[in-house]
């Protein structure tokens, strides 16, 4: 990877940790099971799109960044916030292409920080749960094989709790009161 598109990957990288839109639309799984694998999928293609697109500005970087999140998320924003990213992505890459280094990375650091790294840190927090899901099913499998009879504490994990609302047939949720008044 050249300095300048490791430079980039690391301005997007922190825009998009610090993008609220994209940050919602992953944590209600706008983007499918696997949201934040498409949302670091989405910042690698800006990315890519960003360097290598030829005569590349503010409204394609826009419709690129909105076109994304409505394919990928089913996400329209309407806070102006595709704009104002399309702009500082933008401002960051001519700077870059102008050779500015010095002015780049002083514009770096006056960047607002809301929650860095929560996409990479959710990441490894999945795959550390994935991990830990896999080992403890194995050794629930090993327990049940060995006991005639599970315990009255032990239920399947798929099956609704008391506190969980089952979802009707056509994807949507009717959600109830708890007391009826």
């Amino acid at each position: 990877m050249d300095p300048t598109e490791e430079a980039f990957t690391k301005i997007v990288q922190h825009i998009f940790n610090n993008w609220t839109a994209l940050r919602l639309a992953v944590e209600h799984s706008m983007g499918g099971c696997d949201s934040k694998q498409t949302a670091l999928d989405f910042m690698n293609y800006m990315v890519q799109f960003c360097l290598y697109e030829r005569n590349v500005d503010v409204g394609k970087i826009q419709e690129a960044l909105e076109d994304i999140l409505d394919e990928e998320f089913e996400t329209i924003c309407e806070d102006g916030s595709t704009q104002e990213v399309a702009v500082v992505l933008h401002k960051f890459l001519k700077l870059l292409r102008d050779g500015n280094l010095q002015d780049c990375e002083t514009e770096y650091q006056k960047l607002p920080t809301i929650n860095a790294e929560w996409l990479k840190s959710n990441i490894e927090q999945v795959k550390k749960t994935m991990l830990e899901t896999s080992s403890s099913s194995e050794d629930e499998e090993e327990q049940n094989t060995s006991t005639a009879r599970p315990t009255t504490n032990q239920r399947p994990p798929s099956l609704p709790t008391v506190n969980e609302t089952p979802m009707d047939e056509d994807g949507w949720t009717e959600v109830r009161n708890k007391k009826k008044r």
